[in-house]
């Protein structure tokens, strides 16, 4: 049977790249060059990149989740282009232009009930960044509440809110204050037991009521909880049923604001729309951005209730490139994609892939200690021992390694190997690329004991 997938390269990385990322290691920061896959990219198209030796990659990082429906799509980058010959760039907080109100009343109209309101951002991470700002304007209240293995961004605000892992917030946690943290709702991770008896019926919110609560912060002190619906580069970690009511009974008691980063998880990633409508939440606040851009520009937004993001106008927000009229049509002509095509019905066929590929992963190899799977995510986390649970990053980098060689591109997060395929990929195709990801960690395993 012919092959769905490129061959895999003969070597990575190739000559040229190699005397690239030479060149590239006397320019830029030893950060950035460090943290890249070992070769230099010439083009993208659709699930594929291309790098400079010729070499060509099934990509299932999807720029970290940003390029929802494949790379050069004409048909959402035609629109962003024109919206560039017409207006190179403007700044949308002082010259209002033609494509803001229908992207504003689209976002509203697929979003969760009770949003009502919208504010612009460039992206992810300054959605979030305002998020934080408005929950402390309209409440009054310093502290908002996080969540361990959570990621919302790498400035200091976003650092200190998220904590997928102390790196993250080296030199920086300990200036963005106002922050409390609680464990994810993690089935695999929880150090909790079960929700105790007269409880709210989830354990992590026992643990945020009788511990937290009662030691740490007065809940008349409490903004609101900021938390990603479904972990994305935290690996992929879904909340149990329990979790959410028993939250949103907690912000109601407390008067709290509840803001869902969406960022990720947004826009059909996960089988739904949006995260939050696998379980039927209202949150008062939403942040999006990621792939809100069809993966053509870059764009965000924070979307919130009257309460959150209306009885107050004097809370300065965004930056000058919020918005910028070809960002705008870009997601204009996503969101067409998404009603037009069947996206979501794609992705969920993705999850059976995955599941049915990956998921036997736990009872044949004892190195494999968990499988998530959630729409167009998945995630392996690797351990070095069951019972311990020992995280085993030795190995789970030596995996990502073997992908690449197969011409596989996969995320090595901190917490575990990420996936996420194109929204729009050939179900038969990802079943084939899973292939290439379950020899390498074949291949990993038996080098490593």
């Amino acid at each position: 049977m012919s092959s769905l997938l490129p061959p895999p390269p003969a070597a990575v990385p190739g000559p040229r790249s190699r005397e690239l990322l030479a060149a590239y290691e006397q320019v830029f920061y030893p950060g950035l060059v460090g943290d890249g896959y070992p070769f230099v990219a010439t083009s993208k198209s659709g699930w594929t990149v291309t790098d400079v030796d010729g070499n060509a990659f099934v990509d299932l990082a999807s720029g970290s989740a940003s390029v929802p429906v494949g790379a050069g799509r004409e048909d959402l980058v035609r629109p962003a282009a024109e919206a560039l010959l017409r207006f190179g760039n403007e700044d949308s907080h002082s010259v209002f232009h033609e494509a803001m109100l229908p992207l504003a009343q689209r976002l509203l109209a697929i979003a969760p009930k009770g949003l009502t309101r919208v504010d612009i951002s460039l992206n992810g991470t300054e959605s979030v960044e305002t998020a934080v700002r408005v929950m402390r304007r309209a409440t009054g209240r310093p502290v908002i509440i996080g969540f361990l293995g959570g990621y919302h961004g790498e400035t200091t605000t976003t650092a200190s809110l998220g904590a997928e892992h102390h790196e993250i917030g080296r030199q920086l946690r300990g200036l963005g204050s106002g922050f409390v943290h609680v464990p994810y709702p993690n089935s695999y991770r929880s150090p909790f037991g079960p929700a105790r008896p007269g409880g709210s019926g989830d354990p992590t919110v026992d643990f945020l009521r009788d511990h937290v609560l009662f030691h740490l912060v007065d809940p008349g002190e409490v903004a609101g909880v900021l938390i990603e619906p479904v972990l994305g580069s935290g690996g992929v970690v879904v909340p149990p049923d329990t979790f959410w009511p028993a939250l949103k009974d907690m912000c109601a008691q407390y008067d709290w604001l509840l803001c869902l980063d969406e960022v990720k998880t947004g826009f059909g990633r996960t089988g739904a729309m949006f995260a939050a409508d696998l379980w039927g939440v209202q949150p008062d606040l939403m942040c999006l951005g990621k792939a809100m851009g069809g993966g053509v520009m870059p764009i965000g937004a924070l979307l919130g209730n009257e309460r959150a993001l209306s009885g107050f106008s004097d809370l300065a927000t965004g930056s000058t490139w919020s918005w910028l009229p070809a960002a705008c049509a870009a997601a204009l002509a996503y969101l067409d994609v998404l009603e037009t095509e069947d996206v979501l019905g794609n992705v969920r066929a993705l999850h059976e892939v995955s599941a049915s590929t990956l998921g036997p992963l736990v009872d044949r190899i004892p190195e494999v200690g968990d499988v998530r799977v959630q729409g167009g995510f998945a995630a392996v986390e690797f351990v070095r021992d069951r019972t311990t649970k020992e995280r085993f990053p030795r190995l789970q980098d030596a995996v990502a390694d073997g992908c690449l060689q197969r011409g596989v591109l996969v995320v090595s997060s901190t917490t575990s190997l990420n996936i996420q395929p194109s929204l729009v990929m050939a179900p038969d195709a990802y079943a084939e690329a899973l292939g290439r990801v379950i020899d390498a960690i074949d291949e990993a395993v038996q080098a490593i004991r």
